[in-house]
């Protein structure tokens, strides 16, 4: 990776200032109003601001300046100054620097490279994902713990390079693997030449090559983590090195999630990568990875035994087979970091490409927010290609989000977390038409209260869930903040400022949906509809920022973070609001 022209710096720079700007407005971090004064050291940075539909404020990247003239500082400088001025301790501000650090190179690299939004429409979804710029909400959305700049370089999706996946075989005395015949399922993942060099290696290690488990492993995590931390399995012979696989992948939004590039119809393949990214490490956790399946084929059965959920063409991408490795000491060890129980294992996950019909497309939600440097949107070339007016766009985009996720919630008391990397949209010539959900082992939620729904939910996965299972008001919150915060706040904006649809007009669509959907199970689930209220006036405001800079920082815990929440939102759902 080489260093950052100043052009594209200066241009990032100025864009992460007005977004951290923007984003700790919205925690509650800072004040905004339309006239931005933050007070640094020796100088005053001014700004203006855009007052948003939901009561926050857009700061606008163009207006910022010093007062009484010069350069713009640095976003650290800004970073440093604001959340020095809020009381966050100086360790965490250290640590987050390095992630914002990190953040804005990624950024001038991507401005650097940036294709029109228009080209990407045709595009394998995996290839979108390397031109979108990340998290729309958590400011250091590429901070990437653990990489240098030559795994910059190497692994994320914006690097556009092919990533080639290393194998070991396993005796099943230290690895376990759940789901269908695991080694058909690597033969299918391989192919059969492939599959049979698998084999050979394993018995070359002294490994029963019918009977041990094949794992994939990321080269970082094999260089990071499985070398050092797993020796003295490798040196007894317990876990046997492979080598290099002939596919080539590339990256996910998610990073640690990979598709084949040479046949993207394979299936995609979760690995652990122990960076600590947004907010939390990225390794598999062990139980959830093993009751991968059982959870699959929970929720596939709840699909197809329903009246309603086919006729959404919802789908689910199963995460069908699972296999983990424990390490030896970590696994017993009292109150061990979490990121040291989640180095080894995978799960493969259904593709996207099986379940589209004749002329449809998927993408990641997430693309519906991409705007390019020439401020062209991707949500705009939807728009054009589908012949729709915008608002009509905007009414059939709701039509295939919100009903089946509002039918999981409330007739099934469960709830994924459907933010933009959670999601993809499938459309027709850019008319959206069914919403695709993945990832949900690890999102996955369920009420405690109790439903007969319930009642066939396996063993296995009612411990994987133990802890997310939440009462009906905390349940909701998956949806009010992971999609109407995380999607449909940014989304909003842009069909505002770019589609001529006003914030007002979007999300009395979206009401208009969910009163459609009440309208028609209200003899059936009317209990539900008060049980999970998704009308209350205002919601919880969940504070991704806030976790790490305030709350967490970069303390090593033995649990995953829980998002707490500052204030509270006005609901776009909610009557009231229509009428504020």
């Amino acid at each position: 990776m080489t260093a950052p022209d100043l052009e594209h710096w200066e241009r990032a720079n100025r864009e992460l200032i007005a977004k951290l700007l923007t984003e700790f407005g919205y925690e509650e971090i800072l004040t905004l109003s339309g006239a931005v004064s933050v007070p640094l050291p020796g100088a005053t940075l001014t700004g203006r601001a855009v007052r948003r539909e939901l009561g926050w404020w857009r700061v606008l990247p163009s207006s910022l300046a010093v007062e009484g003239g010069g350069p713009l500082p640095d976003a650290a400088a800004v970073f440093t100054a604001v959340l020095g001025a809020a009381g966050a301790e100086a360790s965490t501000v250290a640590g987050a620097v390095a992630e914002l650090s990190s953040t804005l190179l990624t950024d001038a690299r991507q401005l650097a490279a940036a294709r029109p939004a228009a080209e990407l429409v045709d595009l394998e979804p995996v290839l979108v994902e390397a031109e979108l710029t990340g998290h729309p909400w958590i400011v250091a959305n590429k901070g990437r713990v653990g990489f240098g700049a030559g795994d910059l370089a190497a692994y994320p999706p914006e690097a556009r390079a092919d990533v080639r996946l290393l194998w070991l075989a396993a005796s099943p005395d230290v690895a376990d693997a759940a789901g269908p015949d695991h080694h058909a399922v690597v033969r299918e993942q391989v192919g059969d030449a492939a599959f049979e060099a698998l084999r050979a290696g394993a018995q070359l290690g002294g490994l029963d090559p019918s009977t041990c488990v094949f794992v994939p492993v990321h080269p970082w995590q094999w260089e990071h983590r499985i070398l050092p931390l797993h020796a003295p399995q490798l040196a007894r012979g317990e876990l046997v090195f492979l080598g290099e696989g002939p596919a080539r992948y590339r990256p996910q939004l998610a990073i640690r999630t990979m598709t084949d590039l040479d046949d993207p119809a394979r299936r995609y393949l979760k690995l652990p990568l122990s960076i600590l990214n947004t907010s939390v490490y990225r390794g598999l956790p062990r139980e959830r990875t093993l009751a991968a399946p059982a959870l699959t084929s929970w929720l596939s059965s709840v699909v197809d035994g329903d009246a309603f959920l086919p006729e959404t063409g919802l789908i689910l991408l199963g995460e069908l087979a699972g296999v983990s490795v424990a390490h030896p000491v970590y696994a017993g060890l009292p109150g061990v970091p979490y990121q040291y129980t989640e180095l080894l294992g995978a799960i493969w996950r259904e593709p996207v490409q099986p379940y589209l019909r004749p002329g449809e497309q998927a993408v990641s939600l997430a693309a519906l927010l991409h705007v390019d440097p020439s401020g062209g949107t991707f949500a705009q070339a939807l728009v054009d290609r589908s012949g729709l007016p915008a608002s009509e766009w905007v009414a059939r985009l709701h039509a295939a989000v919100l009903p089946p996720l509002l039918h999981v919630l409330y007739k099934y008391g469960a709830m994924f977390s459907p933010h933009g990397q959670n999601c993809m949209i499938v459309h027709r010539d850019g008319v959206p038409t069914r919403l695709v959900v993945k990832d949900f082992v690890d999102d996955l939620a369920i009420c405690s209260e109790s439903l007969p729904e319930h009642a066939g939910l396996p063993p296995a996965v009612r411990s994987a869930l133990a802890d997310v299972v939440l009462d009906g008001k905390t349940l909701r919150k998956y949806l009010q903040n992971g999609l109407l915060i995380c999607v449909y706040r940014y989304l909003a904006e842009i069909c505002a400022d770019r589609l001529d649809v006003p914030e007002a007009t979007f999300w009395g669509s979206a009401r208009s949906v969910l009163a459609a959907y009440q309208d028609r199970f209200r003899g059936e689930l009317a209990d539900r509809f008060t049980l999970f209220d998704l009308e209350s006036p205002t919601f919880p405001k969940l504070c991704l920022n806030r976790l790490r800079l305030f709350e967490r920082g970069y303390t090593d815990d033995p649990e995953r973070p829980v998002i707490s929440a500052v204030g509270t939102v006005p609901n776009p759902l909610s009557p009231s609001f229509a009428k504020a």
